[in-house]
Formats: C-alpha cells, structure tokens, sequence
C-alpha cells in the first residue's frame, strides 16, 4: 500500500490535492495494518476496537515506546488529511511525503520479530 501511496505522490504533472489525500489514504490503510499486527504479535487482538484503542495500547505494551509515538503521530496527521473539509487545505507533497515516511518506520518495526509477548489472557475489550 506504501508503494501505491508514492507512486500517487511522485505522478508527474501538477499536483492533484485528489491524489495526495488518496496518498493519505493509502498510508493510514498500511498504519492499521502495522498497528493490528505489533499488537498481535504482542498477544493482544485489539482488531474490534477503535484505531484510537489500538494505540493507546500499542504505547501500553512494553518496547513500542518510540513505535507508538510514531504511530500516533502518523494517524493524527493522516486522519486530518484523509478528513479533508472544502475550508481546509489538502496536504502539500512534503507533508503527505513525512507522513509516509512516518508510516514506513512504524511498518518496519511490525515486520520485525516480536520483542516481549504480552502475557497469555491479555486482550483489549
């Protein structure tokens, strides 16, 4: 989805607002993604809840610390993007680019093996 989201970005010709919102999109799809499987790998199916419980536990589980600042920091900065008012400004190319970048590293530390399962039981409701 990450590579959808650049190549939406990097289209040459002038710079749709339309194409970077989609970009924002795209990312904050990938950001669930990443954000779901930290969790399960931590034990935790936090996959029912809210995106806004998923990282509150995300910084509740040990050795996300600076992963879960990232991500929310990622779905703040896409959620405004993706819900875009006509009084708004889309998101310029640099800004959707950092928060594809942002999405990127929290992406990268869910595709690495899983540092401290949480304990058996450990779900959020």
């Amino acid at each position: 989805m990450l590579d959808a989201a650049r190549l939406l970005l990097s289209h040459s010709g002038p710079s749709v607002p339309q194409r970077r919102r989609g970009a924002c999109w795209l990312a904050r799809s990938a950001l669930e993604s990443a954000v779901d499987r930290l969790l399960a790998d931590r034990g935790i199916d936090a996959s029912r809840a809210s995106m806004r419980v998923q990282l509150i536990c995300l910084r509740a589980v040990g050795g996300t610390g600076e992963t879960a600042h990232v991500a929310e920091h990622a779905w703040a900065g896409l959620s405004t993007a993706a819900h875009q008012h006509a009084y708004e400004l889309a998101p310029t190319v640099a800004e959707t680019a950092h928060l594809i970048a942002l999405v990127e590293e929290v992406v990268s530390a869910a595709t690495k093996a899983p540092a401290n399962p949480a304990p058996a039981g450990a779900e959020a409701r």
